[in-house]
């Protein structure tokens, strides 16, 4: 089966084998026809974040397509549950439009929420750990769900236990959310949007990150992508004071204690390679993290592309660009 149209980067060759599942009863399913052929097993959710490599993926891809969401108690007031297959971004809607707050700085993040709980996305100053009240996944070596508590899960940045333990699967997320609307407005660009006027509603604060977002990012529509493609390097702060010696305008964030987060984009845009194209890829001119595919390219090139950036940032700055996107059967 091509994996590629399962991809927003829209590149990568084909699974040996491909099973869509709509429910439990069909995931174990799959892990046990994969366990019986001795196959490699790869979990694919909206395929938002992954790289697939040309030469394709030597085993089983399990394609989770559980639906469906609903409105349940919570300790603290109001809980929105969705299954895994349901896009994120829908999610977001659902809650900004019953105003209920919590997730509307997530809005137009693309994939699933299955996804989004491996990933652990944020964006404008908020992160899903920040409102998940527990998950319920399934362990291909028990073949038993199970649900998992926030703590369980063990989010860091971009990261979740459900990148280390692939036999968990999340079957859905339970999120909490909050019935008074507190707009998280501290991230500069909204920031800067709202000053001077009164407090937004919801539906303003998702607008406006929608508005944010599409003058930023080329969506799959467009050009394939798959949206910020490294991670913000956290450094310690001397160590950042030291770069500022050399380059007094690099700006930061802070991170935790003595540490703070470094922008990417602005690595990679003072490197010189916002806006370059590289054969059938290149960097995007709107945005300097996120690299895209024009057509008729390959996983290849988008790696040998990567490579230079990381090679380039790192001679310029010391420091060393790690990926976000999840790379299966490649890396830099």
């Amino acid at each position: 089966m091509p994996l590629a149209p399962f991809t927003t980067f829209r590149l990568g060759g084909p699974a040996s084998l491909f099973a869509r599942v709509r429910n439990v009863a069909e995931l174990e399913e799959a892990f046990d026809l994969g366990r019986r052929k001795s196959l490699a097993t790869f979990v694919l959710g909206g395929g938002s974040n992954v790289l697939f490599a040309d030469a394709g993926f030597d085993g089983l891809v399990v394609k989770v397509d559980l639906r469906g969401m609903e409105f349940v108690g919570s300790r603290d007031g109001v809980a929105l549950r969705a299954a895994a297959g349901e896009t994120w971004d829908n999610l977001v809607k659902e809650a900004v439009k019953s105003n209920l707050s919590g997730i509307e700085n997530l809005s137009l993040i693309p994939g699933s929420v299955g996804g989004a709980l491996y990933q652990n996305i944020g964006a404008y100053g908020a992160e899903l750990k920040d409102v998940l009240e527990s998950a319920q996944a399934f362990d291909g070596r028990t073949r038993q769900a199970r649900t998992m508590t926030n703590a369980e899960c063990r989010f860091g940045y971009r990261n979740s236990v459900f990148q280390h333990k692939p036999e968990l699967v999340v079957l859905s997320a339970t999120l909490r959310l909050s019935c008074v609307t507190r707009p998280q407005l501290a991230y500069p660009d909204l920031e800067r949007r709202f000053r001077g006027k009164p407090e937004p509603s919801l539906r303003q604060v998702r607008r406006a990150v929608i508005r944010i977002r599409k003058g930023k990012f080329p969506y799959a529509e467009q050009l394939g992508n798959a949206g910020s493609f490294f991670k913000n390097p956290v450094l310690r702060a001397k160590q950042f004071e030291a770069l500022l010696e050399r380059f007094p305008d690099l700006k930061s964030f802070p991170w935790g204690a003595g540490c703070v987060k470094v922008p990417a984009a602005q690595l990679i845009e003072k490197a010189g390679w916002k806006g370059r194209r590289y054969g059938n890829v290149g960097v995007s001119e709107r945005h300097s993290l996120v690299l895209v595919h024009y057509g008729h390219g390959t996983s290849g090139e988008l790696l040998d592309l990567a490579r230079r950036i990381v090679e380039e940032v790192e001679k310029n700055f010391g420091i060393r660009l790690e990926p976000e996107v999840r790379i299966v059967g490649g890396s830099l």
